[in-house]
């Protein structure tokens, strides 16, 4: 009765975080649908550089001292530099479109990898880094982001081959993870679980934009080719 009880309850714990996940990654989707289609570029530019100056006092302190000159230029590479360029491709009406897209990509890589590895994780992906993360939780984050990209070729009413949407899928998944990973490592080499809690079940803004932070090369790199492959 106690093993019953126990399970149930993980069940249940498990259940309220993904649901607290959900919540906050639809919010984010919802502010990145408006930041990134609807609102003026001035306004998306502010926002973005508004997180990054929250980033850089608030949490990245937590991660680096500012008293080492390495941390000065790890900062420019991680984050300022993907931060800048998302502002640049902001400047640009598909490019916007393009970010969102990138945002809804690598919600679905994170949301997916948490529900697969919840559920079925078994085989750890690195161990030593990151212990929650599993090979199982890249497959259905992989999975999910294979059907995320039919979606989006759907409702843009582009016809994308079967090679791209498989490899583009695997590389948003592979640079997704690298990104997370660098970012448990960066924790755990300072001893603290989250960045911060401005963001109910991620934490802090890098706890939940780690995996954005190396997509968006990805993505900046591919732009033109992928305005065109997606007909924005």
């Amino acid at each position: 009765m106690l093993l019953v009880s126990f399970i149930i309850k993980e069940r249940e714990n498990l259940m309220r975080a993904f649901l607290i996940r959900t919540v906050t990654s639809l919010a984010l989707i919802a502010t990145a649908l408006y930041l990134f289609v609807y609102a003026y570029p001035i306004v998306t530019v502010t926002a973005a550089i508004a997180a990054l100056l929250y980033i850089l006092i608030f949490e990245y302190p937590k991660l680096f001292d500012y008293k080492k000159p390495l941390s000065w230029l790890i900062m420019l590479v991680y984050p300022i530099l993907p931060f800048a360029l998302a502002t640049y491709m902001c400047a640009f009406y598909n490019y916007r479109i393009l970010i969102f897209y990138m945002a809804i990509l690598t919600s679905c890589h994170d949301t997916g990898g948490y529900l697969a590895g919840s559920l079925f994780g078994k085989h750890k992906l690195a161990p030593n880094i990151s212990p929650k993360k599993s090979w199982e939780g890249f497959l259905g984050g992989y999975i999910l982001v294979i059907i995320a990209l039919l979606v989006i070729a759907y409702i843009q009413n582009a016809t994308p081959s079967k090679f791209f949407i498989f490899s583009f899928a695997f590389a948003i998944s592979i640079l997704a993870t690298i990104g997370d990973l660098f970012e448990s490592y960066l924790k755990r080499k300072a001893d603290i679980k989250d960045t911060g809690k401005i963001l109910p079940g991620h934490g802090g803004f890098l706890d939940r934009l780690d995996s954005y932070l190396a997509v968006i090369f990805l993505f900046y790199i591919l732009r033109d080719y992928l305005v065109h492959i997606f007909n924005i």
